[in-house]
């Protein structure tokens, strides 16, 4: 267990890092019942005023939940959740539900378009491309692995290395010479690959959704095509239909 180490901020603030830390490591589950304070408290090296303190500041963030004579527990994952009609980054999604999300092992690379990105982006074959692969974490848990493939003309390595914050899509509206319509997306099912399950945290083998989805402009142009794995518990998709 971690112990606090001396530091000038309130002891509640370090308390509340080292639970995030604990939570982060995957030491508690959701559901998990989390030690009695008077055991947390000394294995912190703090008084339980300021371990309630902590407590508190994780009960108003969700994170956990009280129970009158039960204990504390780790509050059920909330999941991220999506309306397929909406042109939204994962990134931008975390945001909006006041969620936090991180990219991990970015790998930016120029690659040349094959038959198949080709056809997507309606390129010759051995057009370069950059591609972007990413895991993206939503409060410490990856939700997704994105692979996107862009001509370099509309986006290059250099682009990315002043600007980019995880999402391809924020980016590319942020050029100031597209506009960005839509996007046309085929949804389907896989099984995760072990380096899919290694990026994800889930096991080889199982499912996991994909999104294989084309970005237009205004003038029906391909932007960029991109491979999006989603974890089916972390992340939900669903349709308005009226």
């Amino acid at each position: 267990m971690h112990t606090l180490r001396p530091d000038r901020r309130p002891l509640s603030i370090q308390a509340y890092d080292q639970l995030m830390a604990l939570l982060r490591e995957g030491r508690w589950k959701p559901g998990d019942r989390i030690p009695p304070e008077p055991q947390l408290a000394a294995q912190l090296g703090i008084s339980r005023a300021t371990l309630r303190e902590a407590l508190r500041l994780l009960e108003e963030e969700g994170r956990i939940l009280r129970r009158q004579g039960a204990g504390t527990f780790i509050a059920p994952e909330r999941r991220l959740e999506s309306g397929l009609e909406r042109l939204e980054s994962v990134l931008s999604l975390a945001a909006r539900l006041g969620m936090e999300a991180i990219p991990q092992d970015l790998v930016v690379e120029v690659v040349e378009a094959n038959r198949s990105l080709a056809e997507r982006l309606q390129v010759e074959q051995g057009t370069p491309l950059t591609s972007v692969s990413r895991t993206i974490l939503v409060n410490g848990r990856p939700v997704a692995y994105l692979e996107d493939y862009v001509p370099t003309r509309w986006l290059s390595p250099d682009d990315l290395k002043a600007r980019f914050a995880g999402s391809v899509l924020d980016l590319l509206r942020q050029h100031p010479s597209l506009r960005v319509q839509e996007a046309r997306a085929e949804i389907g099912a896989v099984r995760a690959s072990r380096a899919l399950a290694r990026r994800l945290q889930v096991r080889p083998g199982d499912a996991l959704l994909l999104l294989e989805e084309t970005l237009f402009d205004v003038a029906s142009t391909p932007l960029n095509f991109s491979y999006n794995y989603f974890v089916p518990d972390r992340f939900r998709f669903y349709v308005v239909r009226k």
